[in-house]
């Protein structure tokens, strides 16, 4: 008996380690050193909120989404028109070169994905190619034009809803794929890639005279693509990155304090009596029990609570929407859009810097200083008449809905992120008595023309009481 059932565990010991192994032959290789997944899909438990927000509309980029729904089916003819149109720009370059090329590069493409890669290779070879041609043509057709009509541009709609699933975290082919078919028909010119791409996706971020402006519009542009050449195209990863690159790890102007001291403020005998007053009440509420907290330095109050302590909202004209000041009281934040297209776009841009702990934090920073700032539709209400954002949204609870689940869905190490200065600074003038009891004082009693006078026409009458009781004692004394 014990010789069966030693029979029976060696059968299921062997059978086991065959399957295991297996499964180990069918791994990828090891990731070269230096060599990291740069290409995600985003977890279940975050994208099954905003689902829609994460996936391709009309253009279906990369493995993940690759023939997964019909609605593609009409943009994968239109990849067979762009590659054809591909080939005749250069009578040279066959589909043969193309496949050669994208066949040495198969393996290291493979490893770019952190889910493991199903197609096969001819299947993959196609999906690389096809999709790394209609990039480069749709960029060559915008900037390059030959004179021949597109369907896609006759279309108003069709170019944003592109320029959006372009900038999809799961929605994308290495850098490296698309610069080496570019190479191709394009030998002498290598940065005419990035420069094209700057261009495209720098249009949402010109102004109204620097969009009116061609030569202007250029300009920026190029200034874009030689900050990326600068560092090297080589290390850009795949187009979210190089957007990242551009408009989200450009430099910020550094954020001013409020640290000055002015010794009129404190000359000022209102302002030494209301502090006398704060110290004496911060002494009574010492000596209770369920004294009062400091709110916790990593965030921020509400608008609401923020405009109640003094702090004042004022738009800042700078296009970085990252380029966010405080000076004196006076919160300064660019002005920004809400709509699908910009919520997306937020939402796969700190999604992007989740999956890379070495990329720079600043985006997921923004979006927990907005999530903060928004409690309530009132909050969104009150930087709506400031001009600091736009609300395109259905409802502003919406809205105030998606930066409070973004904020909570982000890690953001709160010791180390381009905010935490301005954070600390906007708690500490918000923990000061001073500043809310002048708040308070100017709301009360200096709210309107004749709350004015009324307050002014008190004090005068206060005033004039003291000197007159003043005057009868001295007078009293003097005749004594």
């Amino acid at each position: 008996m014990e010789v069966a059932n030693d029979s029976v565990s060696r059968d299921i010991h062997d059978s086991l380690a065959d399957k295991l192994q297996q499964e180990l032959l069918k791994l990828p290789g090891r990731q070269e050193e230096g060599e990291k997944f740069t290409i995600f899909r985003v977890p279940y438990h975050i994208r099954q909120n905003n689902m829609q927000l994460y996936e391709p509309r009309m253009v279906s980029i990369g493995p993940y989404y690759h023939k997964k729904d019909d609605a593609f089916q009409a943009m994968e003819k239109h990849k067979l028109r762009y590659l054809r149109d591909y080939l005749s720009r250069n009578n040279i370059i066959t589909i043969n070169h193309c496949i050669n090329k994208l066949q040495e590069l198969e393996s290291r493409a493979r490893r770019c994905y952190f889910e493991d890669v199903k197609l096969g290779t001819e299947e993959f070879l196609e999906m690389m190619l096809l999709d790394g041609c209609f990039i480069i043509e749709f960029l060559m057709k915008l900037y390059h034009p030959r004179g021949e009509s597109d369907d896609i541009f006759d279309v108003g709609w069709v170019k944003p809803i592109i320029r959006s699933d372009l900038l999809l975290l799961e929605n994308q082919i290495p850098f490296f794929v698309i610069k080496e078919l570019f190479n191709l028909i394009v030998p002498r010119n290598r940065n005419a890639l990035v420069k094209m791409l700057s261009r495209y996706l720098s249009e949402e971020y010109l102004s109204k005279e620097e969009k009116a402006d061609p030569q202007k519009k250029i300009k920026k542009a190029d200034e874009k693509a030689e900050h990326i050449s600068a560092m090297g195209d080589e290390n850009i990863k795949h187009i979210l990155h190089m957007y990242h690159l551009c408009y989200v790890s450009s430099p910020i102007a550094e954020n001013l304090s409020t640290k000055s001291f002015r010794i009129t403020e404190w000359l000022n005998p209102i302002k030494l009596f209301l502090v006398v007053h704060a110290f004496l009440l911060k002494l009574r509420l010492r000596r209770k029990p369920n004294s009062m907290k400091e709110r916790d330095p990593r965030t921020i109050p509400s608008a609401t609570e923020l405009l109640e302590a003094g702090i004042t909202f004022k738009r800042n004209m700078s296009k970085n929407i990252l380029n966010i000041k405080f000076q004196n009281g006076i919160l300064e934040i660019p002005f920004v859009q809400i709509e699908d297209t910009r919520r997306s776009r937020l939402l796969n841009l700190v999604s992007f810097e989740q999956c890379n702990a070495n990329l720079s934090m600043n985006l997921t920073s923004y979006a927990c200083f907005m999530g903060s700032l928004f409690k309530s539709a009132t909050d969104v209400t009150l930087l709506t008449e400031k001009g600091i954002i736009e609300n395109l949204l259905a409802t502003n609870e919406e809205l105030v809905s998606f930066f409070n689940w973004l904020t909570m869905c982000s890690y953001l190490n709160y010791e180390a992120h381009y905010l935490k200065d301005l954070v600390i600074d906007v708690n500490r003038y918000y923990n000061s008595d001073w500043h809310k009891w002048r708040a308070r004082l100017k709301r009360d009693h200096f709210a309107n023309p004749w709350l004015t006078i009324s307050f002014v026409a008190a004090c005068a009458l206060i005033v004039v009481a003291i000197l007159q009781t003043v005057y009868t004692v001295l007078s009293f004394y003097q005749k004594k």
